[in-house]
């Protein structure tokens, strides 16, 4: 019976040419095999990755080559929008920098029917490198950061001993929900963010709706951590980290606002241009 659930995966592609074989090569070998992959492709001008996409997949798949780059969140509603007219029992976005065992979807589905009041489940996730070493097993919104909190994160799991665990954050480079919970939810992605703290705003969103999203520790991947954004402290990942939590932490008017004078001035004392010019550009931000 599990085998009939179909999914519907969103993945977002933007200078992916280092990474899509693998992903491709996994989803390939997945034993559920009643699936559809919707391409979100943000490097308009780069052929690559769709011509490898059409040599390669042998699955149901859609691609679409955005005009310009509008962003993961943008892309991920796309992907929202397009398995909404498609017949599937859930929808998972997922990272192309990722690499997933062939029974990933299979055991997915799986604790969905063992687990029937459950809404949403992400699976643990490690590091590429150093083998081993633990990006998220599990998570939660944090008011005092504004932001999230990943448990585990370079730490040893501490979550061990039952198949599932409660937790009201995830990152979307691996998060699988119902479907017609989603869309009742009215949960989308705010797409002004961009990039970065998308996944934190949407899964805070669905927590307030009183969607029930569950981390197991039995599923894991393999994530290549910020591959394809040139790392956590290349330019493009400050500023976009520092505009996106200066705006966020406004918006849901959280402790952290009283902090950004004082960051700003550290920025100056250590030479960080990068985030000043960030938290002066989220004023400018709709």
């Amino acid at each position: 019976m599990n085998m009939n659930d179909r999914i519907g995966i969103i993945t977002v592609l933007f200078k992916s040419d280092s990474v899509l074989e693998d992903f491709i090569d996994c989803l390939n070998k997945q034993t559920h095999k009643n699936f559809e992959v919707f391409y979100v492709e943000n490097d308009v001008e780069n052929q690559f990755c769709e011509t490898y996409i059409k040599q390669h997949s042998k699955f149901d798949y859609h691609f679409v080559r955005n005009s310009k780059n509008v962003g993961v969140a943008a892309a991920n509603n796309q992907g929202i929008d397009y398995f909404t007219g498609q017949e599937v029992d859930y929808m998972l976005f997922l990272n192309n920098d990722i690499i997933v065992d062939a029974d990933f979807l299979e055991k997915s589905v799986a604790f969905f029917h063992k687990y029937s009041f459950m809404d949403a489940l992400a699976p643990k996730m490690f590091y590429m490198e150093p083998k081993g070493k633990i990006w998220y097993a599990g998570g939660t919104i944090s008011y005092l950061k504004g932001s999230c909190r990943h448990w585990g994160h370079n730490k040893k799991d501490k979550l061990v001993g039952k198949d599932i665990f409660q937790v009201s954050y995830s990152p979307t480079c691996s998060l699988m929900i119902k479907k017609d919970v989603l869309l009742k939810s009215g949960v989308r992605m705010w797409e002004n963010l961009f990039v970065y703290l998308d996944d934190y705003n949407f899964c805070k969103e669905l927590w307030e709706k009183k969607v029930k999203l569950y981390y197991t520790p039995d599923i894991h991947l393999i994530h290549k951590v910020s591959i394809l954004t040139g790392g956590r402290q290349s330019d493009f990942s400050r500023y976009y980290f520092a505009r996106n939590w200066s705006y966020l932490i406004r918006k849901h008017k959280n402790i952290g606002f009283f902090y950004i004078p004082f960051w700003m001035v550290y920025n100056v004392v250590k030479g960080k241009k990068i985030e000043n010019k960030a938290i002066m550009d989220s004023f400018k931000m709709a």
